[in-house]
């Protein structure tokens, strides 16, 4: 029976981010029925969402657990960069066209100076969570975002398997899907380390500073 009870939070995780990959395949479906993955359609949307929370909750933790606060603002800088990437059609229209390089480029030369300036602790912080369950999930949904999702959604790849028959909607369905599965994953590494510095918010603290 208490191994059951112990197997009840891993149940949970499970349910719980199967619904999340549920949620996300729904909304791809509604994009599909209006054949339109534009910066407007749904999919988008999900993804800014996605970011936004992920910056929200890593802004809590770097306030909230000083032990970690260098590690957490970096990694939030670094999502608030996609977040500016991914609304660039309204900056677009609000200011103009590709003003959305201009904050990102000072959020990056911030974050590199935020670095250099407490680089002893930034190093320390990434040492502890390189081998943490929450970083391995964050680094399979970079790598889906950085890498997979660039390579699979080249043009090429599609204009050779489609041929004449060649749309971009179809390329552009796949990659930004593929995409919103990515800010998935990070969304649910985030939440897991959420948890992580819960529970082990004073052991963690020692260790890090000792």
């Amino acid at each position: 029976m208490n191994t059951i009870k112990s197997l009840l939070p891993l149940a949970v995780r499970f349910l719980s981010y199967a619904l999340v990959f549920f949620i996300i395949s729904f909304i791809n479906g509604l994009d599909f029925s209006l054949a339109s993955f534009k910066e407007d359609s749904y999919t988008e949307i999900s993804q800014e969402t996605l970011l936004f929370v992920t910056i929200v909750l890593l802004a809590i933790l770097a306030i909230k657990y000083r032990f970690m606060r260098e590690f957490n603002a970096v990694l939030a800088l670094f999502f608030l960069v996609h977040l500016i990437r991914e609304l660039d059609g309204l900056f677009d229209i609000l200011v103009y066209h590709g003003f959305w390089k201009v904050p990102v480029w000072i959020i990056v030369a911030f974050a590199f100076f935020y670095i250099f300036k407490n680089r002893k602790k930034y190093l320390n912080q990434l040492l502890y969570i390189q081998d943490k369950y929450p970083f391995g999930i964050l680094l399979t949904g970079l790598l889906v975002l950085h890498v997979f999702s660039r390579l699979y959604g080249r043009s090429t790849n599609w204009q050779n398997l489609l041929q004449d028959e060649y749309v971009r909607v179809v390329k552009d369905a796949s990659e930004e899907s593929i995409e919103l599965l990515a800010y998935s994953i990070v969304f649910i590494a985030v939440v897991e380390w959420v948890i992580h510095m819960r529970k082990q918010a004073k052991k963690d603290a020692d260790l890090i500073s000792s």
